[in-house]
């Protein structure tokens, strides 16, 4: 169900480059205004001014960031900066990282083009909402550069090992790019050219079914732009460069493919109309509570404690790390024979996204407990999400934030089987870890026109 192609990356050239650290950075909805000033500033051809370009005065639909991107794409190209395989490729890839207790994993996985698929075929499936906004502003970019700036993050299931088993052999070798992020992540990136290992790889990823882990917004945008290309080229064959897309493909059978949590951090002005105690009396009817005590001006060992706490709770029962801008913890852990699908009065939710830590919290704890109002939606300055128990410790000390919970990661199986049951997941349900760098490889569908990938397109 998988139709994959290897394709002509380009790359930055690393004679003219030297450390490619300076011109790589994040997928783009993770840099932050500080982060994007930073990138900007670290080198003149930092890969951000590509993917998440800034905005300048006097700026119109002629002169633009979209127009910038593409300028600067086409500069680059024609100064050596970035440089175009001869041949197509899949670029296989690992990540080297550690975790936050301190264990090394790594992910490995494979840059390749895939055949971009309706929803409604099943072959490719998705578990995230998508917004209207992120994806005017990604198609806006795509129409500009015509160019996957950076790849969408997918899960296939290989319980045999069959086609990891061929990616790995080609990692045995030298790789031919290798570099550390400010996070302390490893890239590593093989170029494979040879034409009996893209067949078999090929051959082999036509019966999966792919899950789409990060990148919704960039892969409905591509078919967006698949329909806008074919209704003005007349070219709907389904083998021209806009019915493709780049993506990293993963297998989920592996230790190093990993789901962190995403931590709620309340406003101190959301708090500031709710009566704690209430809460409290309230929450006791179907939680167990813990009183703790922390420090929040030691994340690196009060945080940690917190995290373990709960993530130990989590393994018996649905649990929470409920912490107060004064350090004081409640631990909740659902009591038994209570069931989270009871605990959601929301209709319009089916039964495996009731369950969800993310679910109960955001439906029972807040709307219910805390608010009293079932269709109550968290504006923006209300609720943080955070992924860096350090963070969270840190807006609660400067009181910046009233109260956090600190959350249990989902797990791949109830992902899986959201997915498969083809439900989407509430938003930040879900953080893989770590990201897809970008400026690795570029995809650029202009240099295919001239040079198709494989044979007939």
């Amino acid at each position: 169900m998988a139709d994959i192609l290897p394709f002509i990356g380009t790359r930055y050239n690393s004679q003219l480059i030297g450390n490619l650290s300076c011109v790589l950075a994040p997928p783009y909805d993770v840099i932050s205004p500080e982060m994007q000033d930073e990138l900007y500033a670290r080198h003149e051809n930092n890969v951000v001014r590509l993917i998440l370009g800034k905005d300048e005065a006097g700026d119109d639909n002629f002169s633009n960031k979209y127009v910038r991107a593409a300028n600067t794409l086409k500069a680059w190209r024609s100064d050596g900066i970035l440089i175009e395989d001869e041949k197509p490729a899949i670029y296989c890839y690992e990540q080297e990282f550690k975790m936050p207790s301190g264990e090394i994993k790594r992910r490995r996985g494979f840059f390749a083009l895939v055949k971009l698929e309706d929803y409604a075929s099943g072959r490719i499936r998705a578990h995230e909402q998508t917004f209207a906004g992120p994806k005017a502003d990604r198609l806006k970019l795509l129409r500009a550069t015509h160019a996957n700036l950076s790849a969408i993050f997918v899960i296939f299931n290989d319980p045999k090992n069959e086609v990891m088993s061929m990616v790995s052999e080609r990692m045995t070798d030298k790789p031919w790019e290798e570099v550390t992020d400010d996070d302390g992540v490893i890239h590593r990136l093989w170029v494979v050219q040879k034409r009996d290992f893209l067949v078999r790889l090929r051959e082999a990823m036509q019966s999966r079914q792919l899950f789409i882990a990060d990148g919704h917004h960039r892969y409905e945008t591509a078919i967006n732009f698949r329909n806008e290309m074919r209704e003005a080229t007349g070219r709907r064959d389904g083998n021209q460069p806009f019915d493709y897309m780049m993506m990293y493909l993963t297998n989920a059978e592996q230790d190093g493919l990993v789901i962190l949590p995403t931590h709620r951090v309340l406003s101190r002005s959301f708090m500031s109309d709710i009566n704690m105690k209430e809460v409290i009396a309230e929450l006791k009817e179907n939680f167990d509570l813990k009183d703790d005590k922390v420090d929040l001006a030691k994340p690196d060992t009060d945080g940690r404690k917190v995290i373990e706490t709960v993530e130990k709770l989590g393994k018996k029962s649905m649990a929470f790390g409920m912490v107060s801008a004064d350090g004081k913890v409640k631990y909740l852990t659902l009591k038994k024979g209570v069931s989270p699908v009871d605990l959601v009065d929301d209709d319009e939710l089916q039964e495996p996204v009731k369950r969800l830590d993310v679910t109960v919290l955001h439906h029972y704890i807040l709307n219910h407990v805390f608010v009293g109002n079932p269709e109550f939606e968290l504006e923006e300055d209300e609720c943080f999400y955070v992924r860096d128990v350090k963070r969270v410790f840190d807006l609660l000390k400067s009181r910046k934030a009233g109260l956090a919970f600190i959350m249990n990661a989902t797990p791949m199986d109830q992902v899986t089987e959201i997915v498969k049951a083809g439900i989407k997941m509430p938003h930040k349900s879900t953080y893989f870890h770590p990201k897809i760098i970008s400026g690795l490889v570029i995809r650029n569908m202009d240099c295919e026109m001239k040079k198709p990938a494989s044979g007939k397109r």
